[in-house]
């Protein structure tokens, strides 16, 4: 039997789980159409502890995919309860992103590898595997599919090629001919990035992408870093139109992003000495 002490305990540590508002201040800078005064913690499984990317599939269903390893997860988006999942290789690896289209799911690894995965959840669920064509040091976190649906694009943290932290590059992945362009599609830069921000906001501003996606009814670009801790809005072309440091109470790693029809924002965080979590944010335009 639990003595009252313990009682109190646990009801004051569940209802900061549910209210992890009360770590921030209320005039934080945010995206205007979401508050960081009201949203929704969804404490995960401990096997998501590295949880690393998310994609919103059709009207109710949420994807998942986790750091360590090959495989595709079902989450209740209500619960994050694992509702089904599919091994889809062979060895542990480095998964850092999942994005679907036309009942597919492709699956970046930190490499550039992408697995088209056929059939997920089924007895007949296979994998292809597409290799990224420069053989230089690189680490990609970051995947979104384009508007019009006909390309991956794979964004790096940390590339050989790049100039350090300053900047990002982004590969197009065309789904057509199911290969890799180059050159370089577009370069995120610090320097584009810094026009946005008050001079306070600029220290330790690591151009690292780590997740991305499209807003389904604004069709601007959310770019989120972990390492860098902000969020960006870009338009259609890449070009940064807002950039908001991240509290790092709240986002303490950020690696995955999504949003549902109705426009509400889902951003995963890993474990970090304490419980996988995603954050659920509410639309209102």
């Amino acid at each position: 039997m639990m003595y009252f002490s313990q009682i109190l305990t646990f009801i004051t540590l569940s209802i900061w789980q549910c209210t992890p508002n009360a770590q921030k201040s209320n005039d934080e800078p945010f995206p205007a159409a979401y508050s960081l005064n009201d949203f929704q913690m969804i404490v995960l499984q401990d096997e998501m502890e590295e949880i690393s990317g998310l994609e919103w599939v059709g009207k109710e269903g949420l994807l998942a995919i986790e750091d360590e390893s090959p495989i595709v997860y079902s989450l209740d988006p209500q619960t994050g309860k694992i509702l089904q999942k599919e091994k889809f290789g062979k060895k542990n690896s480095d998964i850092e992103d999942i994005s679907w289209i036309n009942d597919v799911a492709w699956v970046l690894q930190s490499d550039g590898t992408l697995y088209e995965v056929t059939s997920v959840f089924n007895e007949k669920s296979e994998s292809t595997k597409y290799e990224f064509p420069i053989d230089k040091k690189r680490d990609m976190e970051a995947m979104v599919i384009s508007e019009d649906g006909a390309s991956l694009y794979v964004f790096c943290k940390s590339c050989k090629w790049d100039d350090s932290a300053n900047e990002a590059s982004v590969f197009r992945f065309d789904l057509s001919s199911k290969s890799y362009k180059t050159p370089v599609f577009t370069t995120i830069k610090r320097s584009d990035m810094e026009a946005l921000l008050k001079a306070d906001e600029l220290k330790d501003l690591e151009i690292e992408p780590a997740a991305a996606a499209f807003h389904p009814i604004e069709k601007e670009l959310y770019v989120l870093s972990s390492s860098g801790k902000w969020l960006m809005i870009a338009d259609a072309n890449f070009q940064p139109k807002e950039v908001y440091r991240l509290n790092r109470k709240i986002f303490k790693q950020p690696e995955g992003i999504t949003f549902d029809p109705k426009g509400n924002m889902y951003i995963s965080n890993e474990a970090r000495g304490g419980k996988p979590n995603i954050l659920v944010f509410s639309y209102n335009p």
